[in-house]
């Protein structure tokens, strides 16, 4: 079993990312930012009203989202499911979800030139106040990198706004693998 775990800057194109590879190796995608999103709605619906600050990091909502990422991340790595999952930071409590699973990082970057453009680019409040955040310089790139306790690390730059190349990850995914085979583990199948 394998978990590709994308991280990295809001703007830097993890989402983009995520999706592409989840395709390309026929694997669900977990999103936390998906999972935030649909959360939003089912409370807007029933008529549940959140003050304008509600999608900031680290706030109650957000909270809630992580909480529910980690909870499915969990339930499909019991399940013994190879998946993809997406969120800004690979957190303790995600990573220690999905062992035993092991688990390929990919650290989506690109200029900060290309962050601030995308992110001013983006239309919502939630767009406006992470362009303010990272244009203030709260969001350093360090906060983003993966943590040394993954299995291995792939790093995708987005600046040159072309399509993932998905290949090195893939290739990084299969290697995983096989180590796993040469180990004796019994992986849940290629990706």
């Amino acid at each position: 079993m394998l978990v590709v775990a994308v991280c990295g800057s809001p703007g830097a194109g993890k989402t983009t990312v995520a999706r592409a590879t989840a395709r390309h190796l026929g694997v669900p995608l977990l999103s936390r930012d998906e999972l935030k999103t649909g959360l939003g709605l089912s409370a807007t619906a029933e008529g549940i009203r959140f003050p304008p600050d509600f999608h900031i990091a680290g706030g109650p909502f957000s909270v809630r989202a992580e909480a529910v990422m980690v909870d499915t991340a969990r339930l499909l790595a019991s399940a013994g499911m190879t998946f993809v999952v997406e969120s800004s930071v690979l957190s303790p409590s995600l990573l220690d979800a999905v062992r035993p699973a092991r688990v390929l990082a990919v650290h989506v970057t690109a200029d900060a030139s290309v962050i601030g453009h995308r992110l001013r680019a983006r239309t919502g409040i939630t767009a406006q106040q992470l362009a303010a955040q990272f244009q203030r310089g709260e969001m350093p790139p360090s906060i983003f990198v993966p943590p040394s306790d993954v299995d291995a690390v792939v790093t995708v730059d987005t600046s040159d706004h072309q399509t993932p190349d998905v290949e090195p990850i893939e290739a990084a995914a299969l290697a995983l693998f096989r180590d796993q085979e040469t180990a004796g583990t019994d992986p849940a199948g290629p990706p």
